[in-house]
């Protein structure tokens, strides 16, 4: 792993978390939801301790995934919408533009009665995680962004996912294509019950049925999941990032209003992400550290859970030390 900033082993957190009861063990998660000025959100829990909000990227990943058993296991209770039209999750027609997506993030935390919290954003989930930096600056303890998009670079254009053919996105994406269904069926798996709580089944450590029953519990699998899974994920990317293609053209002006501890974190095999993009983030967010895994392409929340855990506690005890 090269990196511009030194990586301690994985320590708690827990010195920097409030006491909390929460239930769950750190080896399990639960799915629920919330509604959100109309629109049901799918969540998923795992851990106690210092709250972090997980963006996902173009591709949905949610669930019972070895990068949340690791932050959970590093002392963050950690909280993963499944945004707006992705997944099960309601669609949202409204939006005009990228500040009213980051608005419906905010209000997702509202719901989640997160007033503060660690961010860690992937690819689209990074762009929004800087927006709401930017916007919402009192709501981000920390912020680690993975391979995120968002920025316009000169002579370095972010690949362009929309219409491309699994044999050439796949290779730019993963470092290890094949396990591309994988990573996503976690997403797949939880059906969230419509029983009125909006409670879900807990998830088992092995990915089997959880306890919650009915609707919640595992189903067969569905040869349709995975595409129709993706044709969703790919809509609700492209009302969001369609044009311009994914950036906002007024961001790198804004990133100076960053106050967070921040992490930039690109794999050394991306092909979707240039590295320019992760160095302009980089250079444009106050006292912002960038690193670069190796192994790893342009997700690095799935391909490398268990540094991404570690990077993410790092940042977060610097946000600790850092606080008056």
């Amino acid at each position: 792993m090269t990196q511009a900033a030194s990586v301690s082993s994985v320590a708690s957190v827990s010195s920097v978390a409030s006491a909390s009861s929460a239930a769950g063990s750190p080896h399990h998660g639960e799915w629920g939801s919330l509604d959100v000025d109309g629109i049901r959100i799918r969540v998923f829990r795992q851990g106690s301790g210092v709250p972090l909000v997980y963006l996902h990227s173009p591709f949905g990943e949610v669930g019972a995934l070895a990068v949340f058993a690791d932050l959970a296991e590093a002392g963050f209770q950690v909280l993963a919408p499944e945004l707006p039209g992705f997944g099960q999750s309601d669609p949202v027609t409204s939006w005009r533009g990228v500040a009213d997506v980051v608005f419906t993030v905010r209000r997702i935390l509202d719901g989640l009665g997160v007033e503060r919290a660690v961010v860690v954003g992937s690819s689209l989930g990074g762009w929004l995680a800087a927006e709401l930096a930017v916007w919402f600056p009192e709501r981000v303890r920390a912020l680690a962004l993975l391979a995120p998009v968002g920025l316009r670079v000169a002579d370095d254009p972010v690949f362009p996912i929309f219409g491309a053919e699994d044999d050439v996105l796949l290779p730019r994406l993963l470092a290890r294509p094949a396990e591309f269904s994988a990573y996503l069926a976690p997403a797949l798996a939880w059906p969230v019950t419509h029983d009125g709580d909006g409670s879900g089944g807990e998830a088992g450590e092995d990915g089997g049925a959880g306890e919650g029953g009915g609707a919640g519990e595992a189903v067969a699998p569905d040869p349709l999941a995975l595409p129709l899974h993706l044709f969703r994920a790919m809509e609700a990317t492209a009302r969001i990032g369609w044009n311009p293609y994914l950036h906002d053209p007024a961001l790198a002006g804004r990133l100076t209003l960053v106050g967070a501890p921040t992490l930039v974190v690109r794999g050394e095999l991306d092909g979707i992400l240039p590295a320019a993009h992760a160095a302009a983030y980089t250079a444009a967010i106050p006292g912002a550290r960038r690193v670069e895994l190796a192994d790893c392409a342009h997700l690095p929340a799935l391909e490398q859970p268990a540094e991404v855990a570690q990077l993410v506690a790092t940042i977060t005890r610097s946000a600790k030390a850092a606080s008056p």
